[in-house]
C-alpha cells in the first residue's frame, strides 16, 4: 500500500509538472502575439481617454462614474462613443483582452509634495510625530540634488555609505515608488500598510490588476505610502477620484471634510461609480478648500496607469503601461512592460 501511495504521489507530481511545462511552452510560443494584444489594449485605453474629452459636459473633469474608470458613463448621450464596449472582454482576432484604467492623479506626487504634507501624511499613515519629521527630511534629502543633510536630520551619503551593503542616495527625482524602501526610516509596513504582498508583488511598485481598485478605495485605516503617493502625476490631486486618506492629507488632516467630499461625489445612493454620482466640475465647487489646499486640488487627471490582461487560447500574460493625456489627440505612452 505504501508503495502504491508513493507511486501515486510521484505520478501526480509528474502530471502537474507536465502541465506547468506545457503551459510555459504555450506562453513562450504565444509571447509575441500576447505582447501585441497587450499593446492593443494600451491603444484602446488611449482612445477611451481621448474620447472622454469629447463627451458634452464631461470634458472639464474626470470622475469615477465615467466609462474609463469602470463607471456607466453618460448613458443618455446621443453619440455615446463607448456603446457596446466592455473593457473587461474585448475580442481582437483570436485573442481577448481585459483593460483596467486607473488615474495616478488620485494620489499625491512624492516629488512635488511640500515637506509639511509629507510629515502629515506619514503621521496619518502611522508614523509617530518625531519619526514622521525625520522620514520626511530623509525623503527631501533623497530627492534634492545636493549632498547637504537636512536641518532636521535627514540622510545623505554618510548614512547610506554605512549600511550593509552600502549605496548612494538618489539626489534626484523619484522615478519609481519602490525607491522609497531604500530611504532611511521607511519600513515595509509603512510602505505597504495592511496589504500583505506576495514575494512577487513586493518587488513591484504597483499592485497587480485586480488588487488595485479593491484596496485604494478603503478608508485611512491600513493604508500605506503606496496608496497615497505616486512618482508620476500632475501637481494637483483629483478631488473626484482621490481616496479618503489622500483627501484627508491634502485637507490638513480634516477627516470629516474629506468624508463630506466623498459623500457628495457619491451622489444620493452613496455608492461611487454609479449613474447618480455628483463629481465636482471645477475647483470653485470643492467645499472647504482654502488657498493652500486649493492649489493642491483639481478636478482632472492627466496621468493614467493601464493594466492589460491578454489571453490567446490557454496562454495569457499581463502588461502595465503609463499614459499621459495631453491637449493633442495622441497623448504620450510613457511606459509599457510585463506586469
Amino acid at each position: 500500500m505504501v508503495l502504491i501511495l508513493a507511486m501515486a504521489v510521484v505520478a501526480g507530481a509528474f502530471s502537474y509538472a507536465m502541465k506547468v511545462e506545457s503551459r510555459l511552452a504555450n506562453n513562450t510560443r504565444s509571447g509575441p502575439e500576447l505582447e501585441w494584444l497587450g499593446r492593443s489594449g494600451m491603444e484602446l485605453a488611449k482612445w477611451v481617454l481621448q474620447q472622454q474629452r469629447t463627451i458634452p459636459g464631461e470634458g472639464m473633469y474626470d470622475g469615477l462614474n465615467q466609462f474609463w474608470a469602470g463607471g456607466p458613463g453618460n448613458v443618455e448621450a446621443i453619440d455615446n462613443p463607448y456603446a457596446g464596449l466592455d473593457l473587461s472582454h474585448v475580442r481582437i482576432g483570436d485573442g481577448e483582452i481585459s483593460v483596467q484604467i486607473i488615474d495616478l492623479d488620485r494620489r499625491i506626487n512624492i516629488n512635488t509634495a511640500p515637506e509639511p504634507v509629507l510629515e502629515l501624511a506619514l503621521q496619518i499613515l502611522g508614523a509617530g510625530a518625531g519619526d514622521a519629521s525625520l522620514i520626511a527630511a530623509a525623503i527631501m534629502d533623497w530627492r534634492d540634488r545636493d549632498d547637504l543633510e537636512h536641518a532636521k536630520g535627514g540622510a545623505e551619503q554618510g548614512y547610506y555609505a554605512g549600511l550593509t551593503p552600502p549605496y548612494a542616495p538618489k539626489n534626484g527625482p523619484i522615478d519609481d515608488m519602490s525607491e522609497l524602501l531604500r530611504i532611511r526610516g521607511i519600513t515595509s509596513g509603512l510602505y505597504w500598510g495592511d496589504r500583505i504582498p506576495s514575494t512577487t508583488k513586493a518587488a513591484r511598485s504597483h499592485p497587480a490588476i485586480g488588487d488595485v481598485m479593491s484596496y485604494i478605495q478603503q478608508d485611512a485605516t491600513g493604508a500605506g505610502i503606496i496608496d497615497t503617493f505616486t512618482a508620476i502625476s500632475s501637481s494637483r490631486v483629483n478631488v473626484n477620484t482621490a481616496p479618503l486618506p489622500v483627501l484627508r492629507i491634502i485637507l490638513g488632516g480634516d477627516e470629516n471634510l474629506a468624508r463630506q467630499i466623498i459623500q457628495h461625489r457619491a451622489g444620493p445612493d452613496g455608492q461611487e461609480g454609479t449613474q447618480d454620482d455628483m463629481p465636482f466640475k471645477n475647483q470653485a465647487e470643492i467645499p472647504g478648500a482654502g488657498v493652500n489646499q486649493g492649489s493642491l486640488l483639481g478636478t482632472q487627471s492627466s496621468v493614467f496607469e493601464v493594466h492589460v490582461e491578454a489571453r490567446l487560447g490557454s496562454a495569457k500574460d499581463r502588461y502595465v503601461g503609463l499614459f499621459r493625456r495631453g491637449s493633442n489627440r495622441e497623448g504620450q505612452v510613457m511606459l509599457f512592460h510585463h506586469e
